[in-house]
């Protein structure tokens, strides 16, 4: 098995959050690396519809939405802050596919989820996405200039029809051997992984 593992992913998506940490657990038991593959759930031009709520009886027990019970299963919680809401992640993408030519792509992508997620921070700013790639040693001249000629756009996949195309459904998707696991729990991904290592 290749000991990279390729992940469709977008910033802005709470399964993807979660999808760090699995990957995360992932390279330290197996030693893999990961190859973050951009995949932007609402690009610019796609208009960003609210979906109502549907109405529930007043008597029916809650229920643990899907999501929740994949917290659950990881044994995680999301962190109680104000996020952005309705924040596109283009800029992001850009500048992470700068970061991963530049061979800090882990560690960026990384502070791009926990700025997001745990700090409630807006990631899709330049004058922060520049700034944070300074901690690691980027050039924020270089990154800036990279993302507003928009370099790496060609490693940008939009959703819905060209995702679908490829076979992105659903973000996070690991490509672990032949097989493509989209939102499951952490258990498949490393059953997936140690089936796939075993000598045949």
């Amino acid at each position: 098995m290749s000991k990279t593992i390729p992940v469709a992913h977008d910033f802005i998506c709470g399964w993807c959050y979660v999808g760090l940490f699995q990957a995360e657990r992932l390279k330290q038991e197996f030693g893999i690396e990961i190859d973050w593959l951009a995949f932007e759930l609402y690009p610019n031009e796609m208009e960003w519809l609210d979906t109502p709520a549907r109405p529930e009886p007043a008597n029916r027990p809650r229920t643990l939405t899907r999501f929740e019970l994949l917290l659950a299963c990881e044994e995680m919680e999301l962190p109680k802050v104000e996020r952005p809401r309705k924040m596109r992640s283009h800029l992001a993408h850009l500048a992470a596919e700068y970061a991963k030519a530049n061979g800090k792509g882990w560690e960026f992508v990384k502070e791009l989820y926990l700025a997001l997620w745990q700090r409630g921070e807006y990631i899709n700013e330049i004058e922060f996405l520049t700034r944070t790639g300074e901690q690691f040693g980027l050039d924020p001249t270089a990154m800036r200039k990279s993302i507003e000629s928009e370099e790496f756009d060609d490693k940008i996949t939009k959703f819905d029809a060209p995702a679908f195309t490829v076979g992105v459904y659903n973000v996070p998707t690991f490509y672990i051997g032949n097989e493509r696991y989209a939102e499951q729990p952490y258990r498949t991904l490393q059953r997936a992984i140690a089936e796939t290592q075993v000598p045949t």
